[in-house]
């Protein structure tokens, strides 16, 4: 089991897809044993309400242990397993803190959270807890979208291979690792790398005997390096992809030509400002992509795992 799946934050929101979310969590908990913690918010309907008394403070705790005794029950619907399934309410501070200082509290190793349906132009300038879970929450993060939940999940597994800084290899290799895993069998696995095939350069290769010499192929280089990437997890040929174009554009296109359920992408620009003033990637997939995104970071603790 990769450690990215040890311990699943389910984050409700009192949206129509919670229950995808729940029962995402409740069946990656059936595959490796997970543990599984249930977070509820109502900070924003509890916080004005001055309790004063100990008939409010009862109040209170009878409307939280109703909400708790309501989550063990659909989680009890979505399996017949015992699970380590816990549930946290929070009404004293906002989400976004109140996530935070149970990620720092507990051994949190995902999170995973049903997204909202309306698109941001900018994500990133607006107090979201969406832009904190993406943009500056170091763990994984798996963005439920709204549709069905199968059994079996077609991923695909969105590379960066322009980029050799360490990080960036360390967050390819956690990448194909988690997509490894969740797939059953190698046709449920695709991998796709974006290039640019204009070659810029001020300087033209040149020798006496030959004369000018022609430019590298570009295709052919990253043709290359997903290969070398890849082969230690014996994809086959026909399920790498490689487009000549932006990740923008071609990563959605592919989604849809697979079918894919699940994209996995990286987000190897956590917080440059050029991010939070134009928008990333990172961002504009989970917005875009039609099906389930699953954010990785690069974050030293989750070093590749063996499968």
């Amino acid at each position: 089991m990769h450690s990215a799946f040890y311990h699943l934050l389910v984050i409700q929101q009192q949206q129509s897809n919670d229950e995808l979310a729940l029962h995402r969590a409740i069946a990656l908990a059936e595959q490796y044993g997970s543990r599984v913690t249930v977070f509820q918010s109502f900070y924003k309907r509890l916080q004005p309400i001055h309790h004063n008394s100990a008939s409010a403070d009862n109040e209170l705790a009878g409307f939280i242990e109703q909400f708790r005794q309501d989550i063990l029950q659909r989680a009890a619907r979505l399996t017949a397993k015992e699970l380590q399934l816990d549930v946290v309410v929070s009404w004293r501070e906002s989400e976004k803190h109140a996530i935070s200082h149970l990620i720092e509290q507990r051994d949190i190793s995902m999170v995973i959270t049903p997204q909202h349906c309306k698109r941001n132009l900018l994500p990133l300038l607006a107090n979201s807890l969406e832009h904190y879970l993406i943009s500056d929450c170091e763990l994984p993060v798996w963005l439920v979208k709204p549709g069905q939940i199968n059994a079996e999940i077609n991923v695909l597994a969105c590379l960066d291979l322009e980029d050799n800084a360490g990080n960036n290899s360390q967050m390819n290799e956690v990448i194909l690792d988690i997509s490894g895993e969740l797939s059953h069998n190698e046709q449920q696995l695709h991998v796709i790398n974006c290039y640019s095939a204009q070659h810029c350069t001020m300087s033209l290769p040149y020798s006496s005997q030959s004369g000018f010499e022609p430019l590298p192929d570009i295709a052919k280089q990253h043709s290359d390096k997903l290969q070398h990437v890849t082969r230690r997890c014996g994809i086959p040929a026909d399920c790498l992809h490689l487009q000549d174009g932006l990740p923008d554009d071609e990563i959605p296109k592919t989604v849809q030509s697979l079918h894919s359920q699940l994209a996995i992408i990286g987000n190897n620009h956590m917080h440059e400002i050029s991010s939070a003033l134009l928008g990333d990637t990172a961002h504009y997939l989970s917005q875009h992509m039609p099906c389930d995104v699953l954010v990785i970071k690069p974050t030293p603790g989750f070093a590749a795992a063996g499968r």
